[in-house]
């Protein structure tokens, strides 16, 4: 009788246990920011930056009006005119840019802000539906290539971890 080399054992094993493993593929971005405490926070920001959107919203229609009255009236501008509409369009372009950059700077350091305060409870949250669901395996989504037996779990543990919030704020008032 011939001998099966250790490898090929462990390879033809594993394969027919991965087979029959219940795997979940979880989105960690989708499930934080899909929370209804995400959604708070991103209505507040939206609040606090509400007047630095309606200018933002200003420079652009000013940038459009400039523009269009560049291509419109050019052959009739002296290249002192062209040059101070393009000076000005220049200028608001980089207060324009100036808004998004601080926008996305907050942003970004509120989704930082909010998933350090709450990676245990996600963490919670994933054993939970880990342990309910008995999966063999829970994996991030942005690790797996292509898989044709997998669970996605991000709503489930998003669902989990609005209630583990719930929980967290109902004690902490």
């Amino acid at each position: 009788m011939k001998k099966i080399p250790l490898t090929l054992f462990v390879l033809l094993f594993s394969g027919s246990v991965l087979a029959h493993a219940t795997i979940g593929v979880l989105d960690i971005n989708e499930a934080l920011f899909n929370t209804e405490a995400w959604k708070q926070q991103v209505e507040q920001l939206e609040a606090a930056f509400s007047e630095d959107q309606s200018a933002a919203d200003s420079l652009r229609q000013e940038l459009l009006d400039l523009q269009e009255n560049l291509q419109v009236n050019a052959p009739t501008l002296t290249s002192t005119e062209i040059q101070r509409i393009q000076e000005e369009a220049q200028f608001k372009q980089l207060k324009f840019q100036q808004f998004g950059e601080r926008i996305q700077s907050t942003l970004q350091s509120s989704q930082n802000q909010f998933l350090e305060r709450y990676r245990n409870l996600l963490g919670e949250a994933l054993n939970e539906i880990y342990t309910e669901g008995g999966y063999d395996f829970i994996l991030r989504s942005d690790s797996i290539a292509a898989s044709g037996f997998t669970y996605n779990v991000t709503s489930e543990v998003t669902a989990k971890l609005n209630e583990l919030i719930a929980d967290l704020s109902a004690a902490a008032q």
